[in-house]
């Protein structure tokens, strides 16, 4: 008889993100698949929207999946901190997907919703998916940055990451003026920047790991400030708040993604 052959040893461990690269090109000549354009992930992103939906329509209170609005934990307080000051915002969220982030404001704060003006930036695909979903629901979609309208709260959710000329998207914002940005779920830190490739079921995704340091150097070439810094909360591959990075030199990883608050200087 042949004899079993130990197949554990042959199982190749299951890594988010693989490889260092000096730029987005070097990263993207490794990639494949549809990644963000792809049947998975308009399924799992459907899923999630209509499992927040739900749980705002409830006849009885619901709160929205935590793990759905992980990204948005300081949206509602910084929305909240604005309208104190301000009668009516303009929020513009870049890669907003299917609106979560709006959602998590009408569970937050569900009688100011009439103060907010939403606008999310995305590609034509999702922003069709997200009209059908918020029809007549106070929602505003587009395919392209704006650049006439301005903008009192720029919010980008763990998207910032997917931009290839980062820089040039920061420079972008500042032109809206929009008094406040807020990045979520931003990986940077004390690192130098670098990208890598992310793994999403059957795609390879090119994707930022920043230098702290140079980003908000960016920011402060455009005229805005730090204002609040605080590690991201995110359950990964089962583990909670830290980056399972260990397939990474150790002056690559970052233990916590970021939420950083960016203000305009005046």
């Amino acid at each position: 008889m042949k004899a079993m052959t130990n197949t554990t040893d042959q199982i190749k461990p299951f890594y988010i993100w693989e490889g260092s690269y000096p730029d987005f090109q070097s990263a993207a000549a490794n990639a494949k698949g549809a990644g963000f354009g792809s049947d998975v992930y308009r399924k799992r992103s459907l899923q999630a929207a209509t499992e927040c939906l739900a749980a705002l329509k409830s006849d009885q209170p619901i709160p929205i999946p935590a793990f759905h609005k992980q990204r948005s934990t300081h949206l509602p307080l910084t929305v909240a901190m604005m309208l104190g000051d301000k009668e009516q915002i303009n929020i513009l969220d870049f890669g907003g997907g299917l609106g979560i982030g709006n959602m998590t404001l009408a569970e937050s704060m569900p009688a100011d919703l009439k103060r907010i003006d939403y606008t999310i930036v995305e590609v034509l695909e999702v922003c069709q998916s997200g009209m059908n979903l918020h029809a007549g629901g106070g929602v505003m979609y587009t395919s392209d940055l704006p650049t006439a309208t301005k903008f009192d709260l720029i919010h980008a959710a763990s998207s910032v990451q997917y931009v290839v000329h980062w820089q040039d998207l920061i420079a972008k914002f500042s032109v809206l003026k929009p008094e406040y940005i807020l990045l979520s779920d931003v990986f940077a830190g004390a690192i130098k920047s670098y990208v890598t490739l992310q793994n999403y079921y059957e795609s390879r995704i090119p994707h930022w790991f920043l230098s702290l340091n140079e980003l908000l150097d960016t920011f402060e070439r455009y005229g805005y400030r730090l204002a609040m810094k605080s590690y991201a909360t995110s359950r990964r591959l089962g583990v909670e708040d830290t980056l399972p990075m260990a397939n990474f030199p150790e002056d690559l990883r970052l233990t916590q993604s970021l939420h950083l608050l960016l203000q305009k200087k005046k």
